[in-house]
């Protein structure tokens, strides 16, 4: 009997929780689409509260939850949206870390007059996070894209209003007038990007340091357009994504890591103490690489996981995941709908955790040597799930991704060790380096030789 009751209280918060999501990303999802007056949105708070005092039936409560999650949403995504834009000035701070393209340096200007752009300024300009700069060139409002090849067109407005960007300006000038004026801990934190970077093209030759710093600490950005294609079209372009693969790495070392040193000193809290490092490491991480959509949402299902086990509590993966989506979405409702790194991210989550126990029971037959039958599991798993957004999106598919994500994956987790290790080992020097350097040079260049091989088809 009084298990009984526990499994339907269990249920009953289980469909509470959903209930409150549902509504809420309901409201924002329409919200993106449709102006819902905050009065409206006040309205439907009322009704929602008002119900849950009268009535404490199951049915109503449910009905109540959905209501005040709805209308907080709509409330949410209506504070996000508002904005009463100011032509920005041309004197302002540096405040994201400067991406290299394939002609441009590109980087986010706070005005001094408080409104963000999105900088395009000539390749070889010595602009870094923090500098005071002065830009010349014409501030334009962003719109929407037309694809004629594929005839689709893309809101690029709204994709930057989801970081609160209203403007773009494509610079012939950048004149840096002082420095140091960004967060401290992101500066040390860039300052060290750079490093590994450099150190990472000091041992290993270009396109080979480009992919190696993708898998590990810079994603996709730090690929030429060239070989970025071929990875898309051979249908391996995620694995230089940043996402919880490499956040379950870094949790996972420092642990071990924390725990082993706690161990050897004898002292006590070493479950505390490792989860803390774990927790520490993993949002230092988030912001050396940019705070990304997909490493945030990894970022909090690892914290998420690591809380779990600390406190004895049962982990429930698709509660953390949905978890993790309802901060994301409360923090910034926009990504919802106009951040597809954001969409695939989750769907493809979605899929490991819905699609890949049945699936690896399906593929018994297959050999767990080098973990094939893994990689195969996982690789359908989340193909299942992001391929029709996939499709929608670019209007292309691989029908050879299947083999060439098992030839690449059974090599990435050694690539990334191997990689890391060797630019470690440079630091102290860089001939110590260059066996490991060897090592990780043959391991890229298979990557390179699969993605290539198959994007021709």
């Amino acid at each position: 009997m009084v298990l009984r009751l526990f499994y339907t209280m269990e249920i009953n918060r289980h469909t509470n929780f959903f209930s409150f999501i549902f509504g809420f990303v309901l409201a924002v999802a329409l919200s993106s689409f449709l102006f819902i007056s905050p009065l409206i949105s006040l309205l439907i708070l009322i009704i929602g509260l008002a119900i849950i005092i009268s009535d404490r039936q199951k049915e109503a409560l449910l009905i109540s939850l959905f209501l005040i999650s709805f209308s907080l949403g709509a409330l949410r995504y209506s504070i996000k949206d508002f904005h009463e834009s100011v032509v920005p000035v041309e004197t302002g701070i540096v405040i994201s870390e400067p991406e290299d393209k394939d002609n441009f340096r590109r980087f986010v200007f706070l005005s001094d007059n408080g409104e963000k752009v999105l900088v395009s300024a000539p390749l070889y300009s010595p602009v870094q996070y923090g500098d005071q700069v002065e830009v010349t060139g014409e501030f334009k409002i962003p719109g929407i894209i037309e694809d004629k090849d594929t005839l689709k067109s893309f809101d690029y407005g709204k994709y930057l209003s989801k970081d609160n960007i209203y403007f773009t300006l494509n610079s012939y000038g950048v004149e840096i007038l002082s420095s140091g004026h960004g967060n401290s801990l992101k500066s040390a934190l860039f300052k060290f990007k750079k490093s590994f970077v450099d150190k990472a093209k000091e041992i290993l030759s270009e396109p080979y340091a480009s992919l190696l710093m993708g898998l590990l600490v810079s994603g996709k950005e730090a690929l030429p357009k060239d070989i970025l294609e071929e990875f898309r079209r051979a249908g391996v372009i995620h694995i230089v994504v940043l996402s919880g693969f490499n956040i379950t790495l870094i949790a996972e070392f420092l642990r071990r890591m924390f725990q082993t040193l706690f161990i050897y000193a004898k002292l006590p809290a070493i479950p505390q103490a490792a989860a803390g490092a774990s927790i520490i490491g993993i949002t230092l991480f988030v912001l050396m690489t940019g705070a990304q959509a997909t490493v945030i949402r990894a970022a909090v299902m690892a914290v998420i996981v690591i809380g779990a086990r600390l406190f004895g509590r049962n982990y429930s993966a698709s509660r953390a995941l949905v978890g993790a989506g309802f901060l994301m979405l409360l923090q910034n409702p926009k990504i919802l709908i106009f951040d597809p790194s954001f969409q695939l991210s989750f769907l493809a989550t979605l899929g490991l955790i819905c699609f890949m126990s049945p699936i690896q029971k399906k593929f018994e037959f297959i050999t767990d040597k080098l973990k094939i039958r893994e990689i195969v599991s996982q690789t359908l798993a989340t193909q299942v799930a992001v391929l029709p957004l996939l499709i929608f999106m670019t209007g292309t598919f691989s029908p050879l991704f299947l083999p060439a994500n098992v030839l690449t994956l059974i090599v990435v987790p050694w690539t990334m060790l191997v990689g890391f290790l060797a630019i470690l080992l440079s630091y102290i020097n860089t001939i110590v380096a260059i066996p490991l350097a060897y090592a990780v040079h043959l391991l890229l260049s298979w990557i390179l030789l699969v993605a290539r091989v198959f994007a021709n088809f």
